[in-house]
């Protein structure tokens, strides 16, 4: 993929680029990735004429296009739980938690995969009898970012007179008054301002700030159906979503470790639809993402990266 940024307004942001097939395409996109424009010369107009693997040529330019904008420009293009730095940032994030963090974000998935293929008594959730076996089992997750490990956060409590002796993430505002409260509020427009401003590389500060209840996802044709009525509505997307097939977790350090295997596939997938080589930190084998195996599985130019034994990165 080769791509360049052919003109930018108030509003959107214009891509040229050649896909790995040969094809040009010109793409204007919003600032939130919104596609509004998309022109090619290497496939029919309609999708419905074109073949699987020309409709996905198509949506890999879309994809790249949209990272492209974003490593360029910084916009918010690449939707959360596919953009390959959010997923990094929560794969790193759970690298860091203690045994006990990583308990109580993820006991009841292990819980689960423990009762469906390993050795646990009970399940965490009944899985819905509309739902198809195997089940894939799903967990939102959602990162903070704590700016008392940046240095402007750092300075600007100070200026603020705010204690930083313990990390933003336990910091229970409840116990807090009210004045305190909107010194808070305050600070954290402040350093979000400061943070864009300088451009903050803020990777370093992300931690783990929520995750959903599991929830159930089934094959339905080449979709996936989520039953997720039960949990409360987000205010904004997930950075990562994990989706697991049964698996035996053995003992919560193993699972802690295969876990960061998944979200390394994850990132692959992400890079492998936008038809681009994974960085050599990601170019691991395994099932990442359940719709990029089903890709694997049924576009004929990609490798079956899920697949243990394939030659694809050896």
């Amino acid at each position: 993929m080769k791509a360049v940024i052919t003109g930018e307004s108030d509003e959107l942001v214009g891509v040229n680029l050649r896909d790995n097939d040969g094809a040009e395409h010109v793409i204007e996109m919003a600032f939130d990735g919104k596609i509004t424009a998309h022109q090619q010369d290497g496939y029919p107009d309609n999708p419905a004429e074109r073949t699987e693997e020309e409709n996905e040529r198509v949506n890999q330019a879309r994809r790249f296009a949209k990272y492209f904008v974003l490593a360029e420009r910084g916009y918010d293009t690449v939707p959360a739980a596919e953009n390959p730095i959010r997923i990094n940032a929560v794969r790193k994030a759970i690298d860091e938690m203690s045994a006990e963090e990583f308990k109580r974000h993820f006991g009841d998935l292990y819980q689960q995969l423990a009762y469906e293929e390993g050795d646990g008594t009970s399940p965490a959730i009944t899985v819905p009898g509309e739902a198809t076996d195997p089940s894939i089992f799903c967990q939102n997750i959602y990162l903070g970012v704590d700016p008392f490990e940046t240095d402007i956060g750092g300075q600007l409590a100070d200026e603020y007179g705010l204690a930083i002796d313990q990390p933003a993430a336990d910091i229970d505002l409840t116990d807090v008054s009210a004045d305190e409260i909107d010194t808070w509020a305050e600070y954290a427009g402040e350093f979000a301002g400061r943070a864009e401003d300088a451009d903050l590389d803020l990777s370093e500060a992300t931690y783990i700030d929520e995750t959903s209840q599991l929830y159930v996802k089934y094959p339905n044709g080449p979709n996936l159906t989520a039953i997720d009525d039960h949990l409360e509505p987000a205010a904004r997307d997930p950075d990562t979503v994990i989706e697991l097939l049964p698996i035996d977790p053995q003992d919560l350090e193993y699972f802690k470790s295969f876990m960061d295997h998944y979200l390394r596939c994850q990132i692959r997938d992400s890079f492998v639809e936008m038809g681009v080589h994974p960085p050599e930190a990601f170019q691991v084998i395994g099932m990442g993402r359940f719709m990029s195996t089903w890709r694997y599985d049924n576009i004929e130019f990609y490798p079956q990266f899920h697949d243990p034994n394939t030659k694809a990165f050896r």
